[in-house]
């Protein structure tokens, strides 16, 4: 049993539902300082006080002692020079930071342009795609076929990646964003 992942469970239930240790101890009728000590990994608690717990959280007692799968399937991305998949010297930068496949569903990019210009992209042959374009930074005027949108910092948009597309930073603070192409069995029109 993985008593640390236990600790930080109970922690972060806490913090997330905006709980004290002693609202807690109320509701589960064990003490305020076996829980901090829980949480903070000095004690291990019985199976009689995990279930205490579990029911106060309500939660099964199975379900908290059990650290989820793909727990340690953790991976941070980073971008770097290795994984550029834009033209070099292009005043677009982009990095692919995940790639699809059985686990990953989609593909991940951050981009930002290093001065004023444009980029394209050609139709993604795969029809049921769909592009998710964040724009942190910037404006970003996107041309989608013959539509012209403009996208700024704090919003995003979604749409079929299938139709060709371009985005242009003309003007103002430099782009900067990340988007994602997923894979839809059926996807919403």
């Amino acid at each position: 049993m993985n008593f640390d992942y236990l600790g930080s469970f109970i922690r972060s239930f806490r913090q997330a539902n905006n709980e004290s240790l002693q609202s807690l101890a109320e509701r589960s009728g064990v003490s305020r300082s076996m829980i901090a000590q829980i949480e903070s990994g000095q004690k291990s608690p019985t199976i009689v006080i995990l279930a205490k717990l579990a029911n106060a959280m309500n939660i099964s007692l199975e379900d908290f002692v059990k650290v989820p799968m793909g727990l340690n399937d953790i991976k941070i991305l980073i971008p770097s020079q290795d994984n550029i998949v834009s033209k070099k010297g292009s005043v677009f930068v982009c990095h692919q930071l995940t790639t699809r496949s059985s686990s990953s569903p989609a593909d991940f990019y951050q981009f930002y342009f290093t001065s004023h210009g444009k980029t394209s992209f050609s139709a993604n042959p795969v029809s049921n795609t769909v592009k998710y374009i964040w724009v942190e930074q910037g404006e970003l005027t996107l041309f989608l076929s013959s539509k012209k949108i403009e996208v700024k910092a704090g919003q995003a948009i979604k749409f079929k990646a299938s139709t060709p597309h371009r985005f242009e930073n003309r003007q103002g603070p430099l782009a900067k964003g990340t988007f994602f192409v997923s894979y839809e069995d059926n996807m919403q029109k």
